[in-house]
């Protein structure tokens, strides 16, 4: 089976997030969306409302990443840049989930300060990042639980500023707990249009990426004239399958 080059444009939503991002960057976040075709852009709020306006008339929908990337902030604070990204037009909400809460036990305040912004953003899209990189599976099944209780669109791996990147395994666990009920986004270490695919057919449907490598994956998927052929799936993976069999995977949210 093939896929096209447009529709991989369609599942990266390309960012600029670096500490040092200038005007530059994000202009050519902008340039790079207009060639490609991506589903959906982001860069630091302080450049969302120009980000928006240079993006309205194309197929690009402007994100806006909420309480990034700690999401430690007081729910008073995630609500009014919320409201914020609203007035200024963002089309899907990226938040971070108080992870700090999530590990602590206190599941009741994690989803809380989900449904809070929810809230806010007035039916917008809403992915809600649980960095599974710093999770047990058994704290990212819990992560997933309160992400689809909350009614999320979609469940997210990572900001990409942990030191360690979503791995296959990540997103098989990811995928089985959440099944069909909400989709899947992965950030934080996909550069390459291998790492790509073999999450896509894992059942990531969005990605979150960095400007270059995003660059990067379009022009190699676009050296392939007739499409790009998805990798066959194979069995689970070896950390996978041990996790089932030594119960680690067991939820007690």
């Amino acid at each position: 089976m093939k896929i096209q080059a447009h529709e991989i444009a369609r599942m990266i939503d390309p960012s600029t997030l670096k500490i040092d991002t200038t005007e530059n960057d994000v202009l050519k976040l902008i340039e790079a969306c207009k060639k490609y075709d991506f589903i959906c852009a982001f860069a630091w709020p302080c450049f969302g409302e120009m980000l928006g306006k240079a993006l309205k008339d194309t197929n690009t929908r402007l994100g806006a990443s909420l309480s990034f990337p700690s999401g430690q902030e007081p729910t008073e604070i995630k609500v009014k840049q919320a409201e914020y990204f609203m007035k200024i037009g963002a089309e899907e909400i990226d938040m971070v989930m108080n992870v700090g809460y999530l590990k602590s036990g206190c599941f009741d305040k994690a989803k809380e300060d989900i449904l809070a912004v929810k809230a806010a953003i007035n039916g917008k899209l809403l992915k809600v990042i649980v960095e599974s990189m710093l999770l047990t599976d058994e704290q990212l099944i819990d992560a997933c639980k309160i992400v689809m209780d909350c009614g999320a669109d979609f469940v997210k791996t990572g900001t990409g500023f942990s030191p360690n990147p979503t791995t296959l395994h990540h997103v098989e666990v990811m995928k089985k707990t959440i099944g069909n009920s909400i989709k899947l986004k992965v950030a934080g270490g996909v550069r390459d249009l291998n790492t790509l695919l073999n999450m896509h057919v894992r059942g990531a449907e969005r990605f979150g990426i960095g400007l270059a490598a995003s660059i990067n994956i379009m022009e190699e998927a676009l050296s392939f004239k007739d499409g790009v052929r998805l990798p066959e799936l194979s069995a689970q993976c070896k950390e996978c399958e041990t996790a089932k069999s030594t119960g680690t995977q067991q939820s007690t949210y």
